[in-house]
């Protein structure tokens, strides 16, 4: 094996890390977010789920463009990854759009519900699980030189602060500001698009 081969293995083994990561949390985050009144928390699983469709669009990518050239593609697959993260551009901007939609509904209509305590463990967790999985991919990166797996880190340690962020709407709610929560929720959308709309113009 290759050494090159050697550190496309361990890039894509860093986008896989990132996706079980991503459906861990999100799975847990959209459960508690919606039994537990918390649209911050909602928000940010519907945000990690947009990041599953992006590392999965990073290891396509990683696949396609490690063919070697043929008799279609002279000059090799490297723009298959690009093509792969303009979908996943697509895919996001849409889910973003739609949370904000419904943390602005939110905040013209509040909710009577607090969210509860297990929405604010799952937040303080998710900040940490996330900044472990950064520092991963991080590291990773480095040492693969991969500029995929750089911005997937990226994605990591925005992710870990979108929880926080999420965690401060939380416990903003149980202080009497219940517009925290869904602002929150606001914000995440404006991330998610942001996020989006940067790898389409990267792409």
């Amino acid at each position: 094996m290759s050494h090159d081969t050697t550190l496309e293995n361990l890039a894509q083994k860093g986008a896989w890390v990132s996706i079980f990561a991503y459906l861990f949390m999100s799975s847990i985050k959209l459960s508690f977010g919606y039994f537990g009144h918390s649209e911050a928390l909602v928000a940010d699983g519907l945000n990690n789920t947009t990041d599953i469709i992006a590392s999965i669009a990073v290891l396509i990518g990683l696949k396609i463009s490690i063919k070697p050239p043929d008799q279609d593609h002279h000059y090799g697959h490297t723009r298959a990854e690009t093509i792969a993260s303009l979908i996943a551009a697509f895919i996001m901007i849409s889910v973003g759009l739609t949370v904000i939609i419904q943390a602005v509904e939110s905040l013209i209509s509040p909710r009577t519900e607090s969210p509860t305590t297990f929405t604010a463990i799952t937040a303080a967790f998710s900040a940490i699980f996330m900044f472990i999985i950064y520092n991963y991919n991080r590291l990773l990166s480095k040492k693969t030189k991969n500029a995929s797996l750089a911005a997937v880190a990226k994605d990591n340690l925005s992710d870990a602060l979108v929880s926080i962020g999420a965690l401060i709407g939380i416990v903003g709610t149980w202080t009497g500001l219940t517009w925290l929560d869904p602002l929150a929720a606001f914000v995440v959308g404006f991330i998610i698009c942001k996020t989006a709309w940067d790898i389409f113009r990267e792409a």
